[in-house]
């Protein structure tokens, strides 16, 4: 998996968006791609996610045909949606922060987790579930994927 970010946060924005600059390095990448890799597959499998429906999100930039449920897997595997389907934007920047060393990028990281904090007061259908916030999580990270240090 190419370009699979935060948290999120940008971690699964990322994976949808195209890697057009390196300020985060490709060895942080690298390491990223392995951590997401087993829980990616894992709720892949769960929620009848193929591979070429995430190759085409990504090559579309949009998530719209990835179900949410899918999304809602990953960012509470990642702690990026916690036990109550909210976005917690300190804890998955906390597990960002091990993957960008370098504090400058890690700010512009820390930014767009603050932007998209406004999902929490969005209605949601799914309750606790997650799946639907997930995806305006997703929304809101590719809404400002040209600011991610990528």
């Amino acid at each position: 998996m190419s370009k699979f970010t935060c948290i999120i946060l940008c971690v699964v924005a990322a994976s949808l968006t195209k890697v057009s600059h390196a300020a985060v390095t490709e060895e942080e990448k690298e390491a990223f791609r392995e951590a997401m890799a087993p829980i990616i597959a894992e709720c892949s499998e769960e929620h009848g996610v193929s591979e070429a429906d995430i190759k085409a999100a990504k090559e579309s930039a949009s998530a719209d045909n990835i179900k949410p449920c899918f999304l809602g897997c990953v960012m509470k595997k990642i702690e990026v949606l916690d036990a109550k389907g909210l976005y917690d934007a300190e804890t998955g920047l906390g597990k960002l922060r091990k993957f960008v060393k370098d504090d400058d990028e890690f700010a512009k990281f820390e930014d767009i987790a603050k932007k998209c904090l406004k999902v929490n007061d969005e209605s949601v259908s799914d309750g606790e579930a997650g799946c639907d916030r997930a995806k305006l999580v997703l929304g809101c990270f590719i809404e400002h994927k040209v600011e991610m240090p990528f």
